[in-house]
Formats: structure tokens, C-alpha cells, sequence
């Protein structure tokens, strides 16, 4: 559905199953969907990847989800819809106080479940969170203009910042030398092909593991360069 693309929800559940039904559901709204099997995994997530709101199981092993929602508190705001086969008020009021914004009792509805996370979502605004890229080892922070990969800041120039953004932007899609040429240096630079590959080669001896076998800026020969998605 148009306007959720840009919304990233976060499951949280021990089920590979219901995973599996909630991403596969939730990527037909047209929302962006990563997953965490554990409680301790999911609030690194919310960490590493910014996402919009977070779908929580109460009945976890190691971690609950009140005590991964009593957690998430500690650092981050964003809403909270917690997912519980247990039905007693006490229990949905544990959940509330625990910090969760909203409670729904399996089995449930898959257009009721939408409608609640949209209803969710219409409370907050739609962040200017950070573009993810690159299998997820490339993070841009367009606010403060810093760049981490796989967790680690990068020193970038401010040339070789915005080469990565327009590439970031586009992860997934080719684009053509004369593209990126005119975006980055403008139209009087959009046949200085060789300028292109000089910095090409400078950001992945920064963002690449190992740069002479690229995996996250690849060539398209002849065409262009494209960025992991």
C-alpha cells in the first residue's frame, strides 16, 4: 500500500512460523520487514537499524517480551504492539505498563493486525531515520552525515559522501556513469568517465572488505554502478 514503503517493521518472535505469516503479510501492505528470533536480538536491531515499530511476542525463552519492552524504553520511544496467546487482564496490563503501546490476543486477524499497526504509525511521525543498504552493513545518517559500516564509522570525504547517498538512495538499481556524474560534479563532468572510477576505487577501500572483490559497490559493466540493496 502506497506510504508504507518508507515504514520498516521489526518482528520479534521465537516462531519461525509466525514469522514467516506476519513478513510475508506485512510485505504485501508494502512495509519493509527485518526479524529478530530473540528478545536480545531484537533490541540490537532497534539499534543497528532504526526501524518504525516493533511487533513483540510476550512468550519468549531466555527474554519475555515485558522485559524486552521494560528495555527497549530505556533508549527509544518507538511503538510497541505486543502479540500474546494469554487473554487475563492482568496479563494485558502487565504488557501496558511494561510500555507497550497496543495488545492483540492469538489467534488474531491479519487486517486487524494492519489496521492497529497503521493506527500506530499515524501517531508518530515518519522519521528521518538513517538509509540501510548494503545487506545492511551500510548505514547513512543523512542528518549528521556519518556513515557507519557494519557498525563502524567511516571517514568519508564530502565527495565521497555523496556519491555513496546517491548510490544509498538507489541501492538495488543500476546507475549509469552519467547519472552519477551529474549528480555528484554536475553537468559539466557527465563524460569525465575515468574521474568516476578514481572515486569509485576510494570508497571501497573504505566500505569493502575486501576491495579488489567487491561485494557491496559492484560494477555493471559498461552501464554503471550499483549499490546492495
Amino acid at each position: 500500500m502506497q506510504g508504507n514503503e518508507q515504514r520498516r517493521i521489526l518482528i520479534v518472535d521465537d516462531e519461525p512460523g509466525l514469522r514467516d505469516l506476519l513478513r510475508i503479510n506485512l510485505e504485501h501492505e508494502g512495509f519493509s520487514v527485518i526479524e529478530a528470533e530473540s528478545g536480545a536480538q531484537g533490541l540490537q536491531m532497534v539499534r543497528d537499524q532504526h526501524p518504525d515499530l516493533m511487533i513483540l511476542d510476550v512468550m519468549m525463552p531466555e527474554m519475555d517480551g515485558w522485559e524486552v519492552c521494560r528495555r527497549l524504553r530505556e533508549f527509544s520511544q518507538m511503538p510497541v504492539l505486543m502479540l500474546t496467546a494469554r487473554t487475563q487482564s492482568k496479563d494485558i496490563v502487565t504488557g501496558l505498563e511494561s510500555g507497550a503501546d497496543d495488545y492483540l490476543t492469538k489467534p488474531f486477524n491479519m487486517d486487524e493486525l494492519t489496521a492497529r499497526i497503521r493506527a500506530l504509525l499515524r501517531r508518530v511521525p515518519s522519521p528521518n531515520r538513517p538509509i540501510v543498504a548494503g545487506g545492511g552493513e551500510i548505514m547513512i545518517d543523512k542528518q549528521k552525515r556519518e556513515v557507519l559500516v557494519r557498525g563502524e564509522p567511516v571517514d568519508l570525504t564530502p565527495t565521497e559522501y555523496d556519491l555513496l547517498l546517491l548510490l544509498a538512495e538507489h541501492a538495488g538499481a543500476v546507475l549509469d556513469h552519467e547519472t552519477l556524474l551529474r549528480g555528484v560534479w554536475g553537468h559539466e563532468y557527465t563524460k569525465d568517465n575515468d574521474y568516476l572510477k578514481v572515486y569509485i576505487w576510494h570508497l571501497r577501500r573504505k566500505i569493502e572488505q575486501d576491495p579488489r572483490e567487491p561485494k557491496l559497490l559492484l560494477t555493471e559493466w559498461g552501464v554503471g554502478y550499483r549499490l546492495a540493496p
